[in-house]
């Protein structure tokens, strides 16, 4: 099995949960820092109503947008790694998930560990 390279996976998805449960989440074309983006989406998108507003709309610049990962696992499929099961939902540059559930913004790095975005932040200050 090969060594992941993570040191090039800057890019960024944004999502939230429909209501069959799927995530819907875009790749955001902006070339921002994830506490950057932690800081948007938490002061200009704080309810799930703006969530769905903010990856239905082109307010983030989306790349690339995907309507049914199969849950948060799913989504978490997208960052690389060698535990995934579907190799087919990888993104080979995204390295960080934004995901409006708990009725907050969550983030991981990982695709399996969450945190809220606000912990982030205080992480990065």
């Amino acid at each position: 099995m090969q060594k992941i390279d993570y040191s090039n996976k800057t890019k960024i998805m944004v999502g939230y949960i429909d209501a069959s449960s799927n995530v819907v989440a875009i790749e955001t074309g902006w070339n921002i820092s994830y506490a950057d983006m932690a800081q948007i989406l938490l002061n200009k998108y704080p309810t799930k109503e703006d969530a769905m507003k903010a990856v239905d709309s082109p307010a983030l610049m989306p790349t690339f947008r995907k309507e049914d990962y199969w849950y948060v696992d799913g989504f978490g499929d997208v960052i690389e790694s060698n535990l995934s099961w579907n190799k087919e939902e990888m993104r080979k540059n995204v390295g960080h998930l934004f995901l409006f559930m708990k009725g907050t913004w969550q983030y991981s790095d990982n695709g399996i560990d969450w945190e809220p975005a606000t912990e982030l932040l205080k992480e990065v200050a």
